[in-house]
């Protein structure tokens, strides 16, 4: 039986239900919601926990990692993080750093695979994206200041790439994938504010996790 959790900020918490009253909104209105009722669908069973938290550094996921992730029955523990380490840390100097950051993710799977027998991981790829057409309020200092931004952002991306072949994880290449989109449509079709993913965005982020994750022949 599949038993998924996902973990990470904004992005995946999307506007999840937190009271547990509301089972049809408690996966958010993203890429978690378009994984959990494909899965569901197909192969009935399946449970699908969605504990992300918007705002979360990667700190922030750290210190309800007990409560949140080691408590949590799942089989697969997949994680997107990153992005707000990059902001928090330019715009507040409250981020983690490039190395601190491995470190903290690196505590969080060690502790994961130590309590979980045959835990398999799904590490995401972060992702920024350049609007420069009627770029949004919250993505101007993004475009203005690119080179700075990228340049941290390509910095984790490698560590995550690096963290999924140490840790024989799935490595999902969201960023990647979306260079690819571009030849389709321009950023602001799969991005609201440079950070944030549209429903063309989130679907393009669904199908990517299950491809990966389908290859990897974990779904069945």
């Amino acid at each position: 039986m599949l038993k998924i959790l996902f973990q990470g900020d904004s992005l995946t918490d999307c506007g999840r239900d937190r009271t547990g009253n509301d089972p049809v909104r408690a996966y958010g209105c993203g890429y978690v919601n378009l994984i959990a009722s494909r899965l569901m669908c197909d192969y009935p069973g399946t449970v699908i926990y969605n504990r992300a938290y918007n705002g979360s550094r990667i700190a922030d996921t750290y210190s309800r990692w007990i409560e949140d992730a080691l408590n949590v029955d799942c089989n697969i523990l997949s994680i997107l993080s990153g992005v707000n380490d990059i902001g928090f840390g330019i715009r507040m100097n409250q981020g983690a750093d490039a190395k601190k950051f491995r470190m903290i993710y690196e505590i969080m799977l060690n502790e994961a695979l130590e309590r979980k027998d045959s835990l398999t991981l799904v590490l995401g790829e972060p992702f920024l994206f350049k609007i420069e057409n009627n770029t949004p309020e919250l993505g101007k200092d993004i475009v203005e200041n690119w080179e700075q931004w990228n340049g941290q952002l390509e910095e984790r991306q490698q560590i995550v790439r690096e963290l999924a072949k140490e840790y024989n994880a799935v490595f999902v290449p969201y960023a990647e994938r979306f260079k690819e989109a571009f030849k389709a449509a321009p950023p602001e079709h799969w991005s609201i504010d440079c950070i944030h993913a549209t429903n063309a965005g989130h679907e393009l982020m669904a199908r990517t996790w299950l491809e990966c994750v389908g290859r990897a022949n974990l779904i069945n």
